[in-house]
């Protein structure tokens, strides 16, 4: 039996074993238990009553216990270990008798392999920093691999991690929440308003993610962007032994890495590092994506990559779809795709980032985020042009036409999103950019934000 093999057996072995959620995340864990522990017993707790049970993960795991319904979680309280995925709250567990241990992917796989994990998190950016960090530890000829929420269930790569494998793991707060252990080296690039329909405040989030760094210890690393507004406030929460980089801004105590006009400065130490005109070569734009560069590079040079292959990686990595994406020019009007701006913090930096935007498509799922901000950012901006469409762009269009400085600007609420599109694009001048950055979820009408944005590539297309 190998050492991962060892892991599960002597954590889970003889007790009663409950997976809670069964979408991607727990089909994997069903999977990774049946491969380690064959045969061994497992309840699978879900509220949908249509679980398909003749799925080939199911019919090839042995003994599986089904609880689906609307009772789907009595059955919780008899469970001596329960794994939790991640878009389940802990309150739908609040008055019930659970007295086993409640844990999920991310802590068991940081148990097993902690070591060798380089943690992402932030509400934006994240996607962006752990690809850009992935890229570059492969262009140095390290064996990485990439897991966690972009997208591959950490439980999918533990057979391909080695002593010498870095694991690039984005973190959501889903993900973070109530975890007792962290990553050797913990990325975190910002904290603003998300989620709050999930965590109930700003605080419950905040220290969600803050878990990231809370259990590190003497030896590790905690990169922090000091330049994010309001995350100098919150570093004051964070107790963490492990050495500190600063991105942006000067941190007592703290390493230090930052744009010095179109050069790259690192400081660790006593000692500096700069990679010419690196920020003016990077493909990714805006002064965040600058940042998350910038704590990328900071990661990789912690792990030992070498500068040449820093800089050849970082000047060839091009970004991830739906985050300010040139999505063609089409009738002369000039299309950005940012779908991925869920909150109003992405979609000022977007603004910023693309001055000649005259059209902005806001709105989608309301999560009681406050929009009053954004709202007074836009209505000094040069965005002639807004179109709003599902519940959060009704309560955004009602701000903006109660407040002063938008008595100039166009304001246009579209039930639908195809019609607020269409309409913006015809009413963009040439030369002029049509923007969709959302500042809010998109399950109104999607299943997620990359289908809104394909969905505005293809509107875009037909213009």
């Amino acid at each position: 039996m190998d050492m991962i093999g060892r892991f599960f057996h002597e954590r889970f072995g003889g007790k009663r074993l409950a997976i809670l959620g069964f979408g991607r995340e727990g089909r994997s864990t069903l999977r990774c238990i049946s491969r380690y522990m064959p045969g061994h017993p497992v309840i699978i707790s879900d509220r949908n009553p249509n679980m398909e049970t003749n799925d080939p993960v199911v019919l090839q795991s042995g003994s599986v216990a089904w609880h689906t319904g609307p009772d789907y979680l009595k059955v919780l309280e008899d469970a001596d270990v329960i794994i939790k995925s991640p878009g389940i709250p802990f309150t739908v567990m609040n008055g019930m008798d659970i007295r086993g241990v409640i844990t999920s992917q991310t802590e068991v796989f940081l148990e097993l392999f902690r070591d060798r994990v380089i943690g992402i998190t932030g509400t934006k950016g994240k996607s962006t920093t752990a690809s850009l960090l992935y890229h570059i530890l492969r262009e140095s000829g390290k064996a990485a691999v990439i897991a966690g929420n972009i997208g591959i269930p950490c439980f999918e790569v533990l057979e391909e991690v080695t002593p010498e494998t870095p694991v690039v793991f984005e973190m959501s707060s889903h993900q973070l929440q109530h975890i007792r252990v962290s990553p050797h080296v913990a990325v975190l690039l910002n904290i603003f308003e998300e989620h709050l329909d999930y965590y109930g405040s700003f605080e419950v989030y905040r220290d969600a993610k803050l878990n990231i760094a809370r259990w590190q210890k003497p030896g590790d690393v905690f990169v922090f962007n000091k330049a994010s507004e309001g995350l100098e406030n919150i570093m004051s929460l964070v107790e963490t032994r492990a050495e500190k980089i600063s991105v942006g801004d000067a941190f007592p105590g703290a390493g230090q890495m930052r744009c010095d006009g179109l050069d790259l400065v690192f400081t660790r130490k006593g000692k500096s590092m700069t990679f010419k005109d690196i920020c003016q070569q990077s493909l990714i734009i805006g002064r965040h994506n600058l940042e998350n560069m910038a704590a990328a590079v900071a990661a990789a040079l912690v792990l030992g990559a070498g500068p040449a292959f820093i800089s050849r990686a970082v000047s060839g990595f091009k970004g991830l779809p739906h985050r300010m994406q040139h999505a063609g020019t089409h009738s002369g009007v000039i299309f950005y795709n940012d779908s991925i701006a869920t909150i109003p913090e992405a979609t000022i930096a977007a603004v910023k980032t693309l001055p000649d935007t005259e059209t902005l498509i806001l709105g989608g799922t309301d999560r009681g985020i406050d929009y009053r901000p954004l709202m007074h950012f836009l209505a000094d901006s040069d965005v002639s042009r807004l179109f709003f469409t599902g519940p959060a762009g009704r309560r955004m269009h009602a701000l903006a036409k109660a407040m002063e400085g938008f008595q100039d600007k166009q304001l246009i609420f579209s039930e639908l999103f195809d019609e607020a599109v269409i309409q913006a694009a015809r009413q963009t001048g040439r030369g002029k950019i049509c923007l969709l950055s959302p500042a809010a979820a998109s399950y109104d009408q999607f299943t997620n934000f990359e289908e809104r944005g394909q969905r505005f590539i293809a509107l875009a297309q037909n213009a």
